[in-house]
């Protein structure tokens, strides 16, 4: 039995990334039960993938894929003991994802991984490339997060991409799992790069239908080049996606993220900053002129503020990644305002007798009035 490792962590580790790496490993020459006497826990479905028990790694048998069946859920494998390293390696997506090392230290790179890594390219392993239409996703996914290293797809992988667009398969992809490749492109700080891939390969329509018609130069606008900036969480960067289509006279980003969740089944979490954004955006980004007691209320009910005061830092968190205004003064009021509005509470009023809707007319009245006070 003979242990490798493979892909990602001898990726990042030659680009120069900095650890921790995700270590996957490969055993050859073995059967299940070798690696089951060692105690290693079974989790793999469709093939044998084992936990080991000391490190929590991942380490997968060798093996064989061949294609039967439509999506990326279409094939059989082969994990004979005889099925030899570069048997497994050539079914990897990318030559920079086929690079293996022994116990030793010694690099196995039988399809010139390392050439691609010193060349900038993006570039398949083999033909067999085109029978999954996840990796479509993927190497879009690569592009995004090797692109401020000069990576480029090449014209040999790009006509193979072609071929699964043509060939409608992308169509079968679990949306869960176009979610799990989401998020993950997130975590890029060229994550606009994902986006732009896609639509170059004419396959955003198919991947994510409620983004139809987007064009490349969409993911051009400058907010996403501050959402790019290391410390801006996942979630923003999400959400800076629905302000631009805001910006760009979309009114409808409700909808569309709501049909987005159904279909991908994304946390809540990931929805909450754009539907704020949508309640509120055309009311913040009125002439601060406008910014009556009447006006700022309405702003704080819409945001829920009364309730979440944190929300109009969420809001105004992404709103401010838009260099072409100066929302400042704006969040200034509404942050003073609020702060005197909560200083009404229902204690305020309980000797007046009041019941039902009353109280939240008094209620309103008495916050209102705190607003005017602090303008």
């Amino acid at each position: 039995m003979q242990i490798y490792l493979v892909g990602g962590a001898i990726r990042d580790r030659l680009l120069g990334f900095s650890p921790p790496y995700e270590n996957d490993w490969v055993v050859v020459n073995a059967k299940p039960d070798d690696l089951e006497k060692k105690g290693y826990k079974k989790v793999g479905k469709s093939f044998p993938v084992y936990i080991n028990p000391e490190t929590g790694e991942e380490y997968a048998l060798a093996r064989r894929e061949s294609k039967s069946g439509s999506g990326y859920h279409g094939f059989d494998f082969d994990i004979s003991p005889n099925i030899s390293l570069e048997e497994d390696l050539a079914r990897r997506d990318l030559t920079i994802n086929a690079i293996a090392q022994d116990e030793n230290g010694q690099i196995i790179d039988p399809y010139k991984g390392q050439e691609d890594l010193e060349n900038r390219k993006l570039r398949h392993v083999s033909k067999a490339f085109k029978e999954d239409p996840l990796r479509v996703l993927r190497i879009s996914r690569f592009k995004a997060k090797l692109h401020n290293l000069g990576f480029t797809i090449t014209e040999e992988t790009l006509n193979l991409i072609s071929e699964i667009v043509k060939s409608g398969e992308l169509l079968s992809l679990v949306p869960e799992r176009i979610w799990l490749e989401t998020e993950k492109t997130l975590k890029h700080s060229r994550f606009d790069q994902y986006f732009k891939t896609l639509i170059q390969i004419n396959a955003l329509n198919q991947v994510y239908p409620d983004l139809v018609g987007l064009k490349k130069d969409f993911f051009s606008n400058s907010i996403f080049q501050q959402a790019s900036q290391e410390e801006v969480s996942t979630k923003y960067r999400f959400a800076s996606i629905f302000y631009v289509l805001l910006k760009e006279g979309n009114i409808n980003i409700k909808n569309i993220i709501e049909s987005m969740q159904k279909s991908m089944n994304f946390p809540n979490s990931f929805k909450e900053i754009p539907l704020l954004l949508n309640n509120t955006f055309t009311l913040i980004d009125r002439d601060i002129s406008e910014f009556s007691a009447e006006h700022i209320l309405i702003i704080i009910e819409k945001l829920n503020a009364l309730k979440k005061p944190k929300n109009i830092d969420m809001v105004f968190r992404l709103i401010s990644m838009d260099l072409d205004k100066d929302f400042n003064d704006k969040k200034e009021i509404l942050e003073k305002s609020l702060a005197s509005a909560l200083t009404i509470q229902i204690n305020n009023i309980k000797e007046e007798g009041l019941h039902g809707s009353a109280i939240g007319e008094k209620l309103r009245e008495l916050r209102l009035n705190k607003i005017q006070e602090t303008l």
